[in-house]
């Protein structure tokens, strides 16, 4: 996990490009709402974050990020699909990295990473995604996750890390590790960046990965 804090220097001018900004559904992989982030940001990101993540992942960051955007939840957690009330990796190939740039309030919830307790994966990869997905279907016949945003240990799922959302924090960390967002009771589910849970999240791939 890379954490910087700082990351950008006129954050605010991140919140008005959003404010602008068209969002729409993000469909059912994310429960809220998706923006292109600017493509200067873009740029500057990817120079920034390149030390970072050779140092601790081994590898280059490819400059072609698979996405980068504003994000911001927005789903009551009465309307949660089954998928959406549990911890979700976003793939499983392993030279996948994720990152979270917070543009909100400390309040707003940031985010956990979690083991599945019946298999102990953390991170899951090709050789045991099979494994992790039959094991995990089972439980979720036996007994369907609560209806909520997840937000502390359940029965099948123990939670081993939390990132606060500090103001202006970036976190990256690779997008195979079973993960949600802390959304909660002090979680503002709107679309008014200057209110909500604004955050900007991508995802990319390690150069030469299998």
């Amino acid at each position: 996990l890379v954490c910087i804090d700082g990351f950008v220097s006129e954050p605010q001018e991140l919140i008005e490009h959003a404010r602008e900004a068209m969002f729409v559904d993000a469909g059912s992989n994310y429960p809220g709402v998706r923006a292109p982030a600017p493509n200067a940001y873009v740029d500057a990101l990817l120079d920034a974050i390149a030390e970072p993540v050779a140092q601790t992942f081994g590898a280059a960051l490819s400059p072609d990020l698979e996405m980068c955007a504003f994000s911001m939840v927005t789903m009551p957690p009465s309307r949660l699909q089954r998928g959406q009330r549990i911890p979700h990796f976003d793939g499983a190939e392993t030279h996948r990295i994720a990152f979270i740039h917070y543009l909100c309030d400390p309040g707003q919830g940031g985010t956990s990473f979690y083991r599945h307790r019946a298999t102990g994966l953390a991170q899951i990869t090709p050789h045991n995604l099979d494994r992790y997905r039959l094991s995990l279907a089972a439980e979720l016949a036996d007994e369907s996750p609560a209806q909520g945003y997840v937000s502390e240990g359940t029965r099948s799922f123990e939670c081993i890390h939390r990132v606060d959302p500090v103001f202006n924090r970036l976190i990256i960390y690779k997008g195979n590790v079973l993960h949600p967002g802390d959304i909660g009771a002090t979680t503002v589910l709107s679309e008014d960046p200057r209110q909500g849970r604004l955050t900007i999240n991508g995802f990319g791939f390690l150069a030469g990965g299998p």
